[in-house]
């Protein structure tokens, strides 16, 4: 039976693992990181006006509203996820419109900027995220805030079990599932070399182009791309790969 290894935060780890299960695959839960509230940010920044307020994951939101929990917008601003499932959390909390791309990347959330043209941006996001949307802004001369409302805290990988995972690919497969660069870069930077070897052998599910890119610069072989970072379109993915092999 296919062995899927999920490598989503930790707090996003368990429902993952039941999307996987549903689908019929066997679940290796190895969370690359936790995730905490970042103490360094002031309401005030989350409260100051912009034309355009831009959620790039539930954790975003999520941790915003731990540091200000009546947050809201003004109903004149326009708000923008980077894809369905962040804007599904959004409509939990807020009767507000919330708009996303087709593609759920940066370049789809660029593509609805340029529509929209405003002259202020405030980005709720974590560090390191999405450099090809404030290159953007920059380059436009959008005024843009972003705020890293939550921070990951690198987690221990248990490498044993890692090999004991993979010993056996030949009647157990084993796919690897990365949804962002940032899991995937932390994930690679942790594995001893002994083990990396092994792991960029075998395949890889990935959410987004950019994550093909940098999996196949990290040495892996066989990359599969899912229609989108989520659960479902990543375990579809799988089960599709399974098909096709």
């Amino acid at each position: 039976m296919t062995q899927v290894i999920i490598t989503r935060p930790k707090p996003a780890i368990q429902s993952c693992a039941t999307t996987y299960v549903k689908a019929g695959l066997k679940v290796f839960q190895a969370p690359c990181f936790d995730i905490q509230t970042n103490p360094s940010v002031q309401p005030g920044w989350l409260t100051a006006e912009a034309d355009v307020w831009l959620v790039l994951s539930i954790h975003a939101l999520r941790h915003a509203l731990a540091i200000v929990p009546g947050l809201k917008p003004p109903a004149t601003t326009r708000v923008l996820a980077v894809g369905a499932t962040v804007a599904d959390f959004w409509q939990q909390h807020y009767k507000q419109v919330i708009e996303y791309h087709a593609d759920m990347n940066s370049e789809g959330v660029i593509e609805l900027l340029s529509k929209y043209q405003p002259s202020s941006v405030k980005i709720l996001t974590t560090g390191d995220s999405r450099p090809l949307i404030r290159a953007f802004c920059m380059n436009q001369q959008i005024s843009y805030s972003q705020i890293n409302t939550y921070q990951r805290v690198p987690l221990k990988i248990d490498q044993v079990s890692w090999f004991d995972l993979y010993a056996n690919v030949t009647q157990d497969p084993v796919v690897l599932t990365a949804t962002s660069c940032g899991i995937l870069s932390q994930l690679m930077s942790k594995l001893s070399a002994e083990l990396k070897a092994v792991v960029t052998t075998q395949p890889i599910v990935v959410g987004a182009i950019r994550i093909a890119e940098l999996a196949r610069d990290l040495g892996f072989s066989e990359v599969h791309l899912a229609a989108s970072p989520s659960d479902k379109d990543m375990s579809e993915a799988v089960v599709a790969m399974q098909f096709r092999n």
